[in-house]
Parts: C-alpha cells; sequence; structure tokens
C-alpha cells in the first residue's frame, strides 16, 4: 500500500474517538503524560525491517523489531494525552511505516 493510498482522513478520525472516549470514560486529562505506543505489520515481501527501524530512530523514536510476525514497535515518551499529540506522532510514523513495506496496527499506552 502507498501513502497515496491510506486513509488518512479514517485513520485521525478513529484516534480522535478512541482519545475521546477514554477522556470521557477514563481519569485521564489532556495533560496526562503517557508513553505512546505504535505497532507496525509488514504488508508486502519487500518489507524491510532494518530500514524501517533506522527510518524510526532517525526521527527520535524508540523502535525494535520483534519475532511476533515480523512486527515493529515504536514508542514516544512523554507526549500529552491528547489526539492532536498522538495523531502527530501517528501520522509521521504511518507515512515511513508505508514507504518501507509496513501497516500501521494499533497505538496504546501504558496508563501514567
Amino acid at each position: 500500500m502507498t501513502e497515496e493510498e491510506w486513509d488518512f482522513e479514517e485513520q485521525r478520525a478513529d484516534t480522535e474517538m478512541t482519545v475521546a472516549e477514554l477522556l470521557a470514560d477514563t481519569e485521564l486529562t489532556a495533560e496526562s503524560v503517557i508513553t505512546l505506543d505504535l505497532e507496525f505489520m509488514p504488508e508486502t515481501e519487500e518489507a524491510d525491517t532494518e530500514a524501517f527501524v533506522k527510518a524510526l530512530e532517525s526521527f527520535g523514536y524508540l523502535a525494535s523489531a520483534t519475532d511476533e510476525g515480523g512486527r515493529v514497535d515504536a514508542s514516544v515518551l512523554d507526549i500529552p494525552f491528547s489526539a492532536e499529540a498522538i495523531w502527530t506522532h501517528e501520522e509521521r510514523t504511518t507515512k515511513i511505516a508505508l514507504a518501507r513495506g509496513f501497516v500501521p496496527d494499533g497505538w496504546g499506552f501504558w496508563e501514567p
């Protein structure tokens, strides 16, 4: 899948909905600070794990490949729990992923 084929509007809407639900249903606030964890799965035979991890690290993400189906995990420390902050990292890492044969597989965090 290419960046042009990816539905960033749907991805952003899902993120905004998830954050709104969590803000309504938990004790989290927009001032809460989290470590955001993002997961990516290879989509093509040409998926380049090493290049993907290096690219993520060059943008300051903590990144590592796993043995679980070729999954790559990335983390960003100490960001506010807001849809805008999460989306900034989700959009950036998705673009990096798509260019290297990976697709996003979700995000999460440990509650502060």
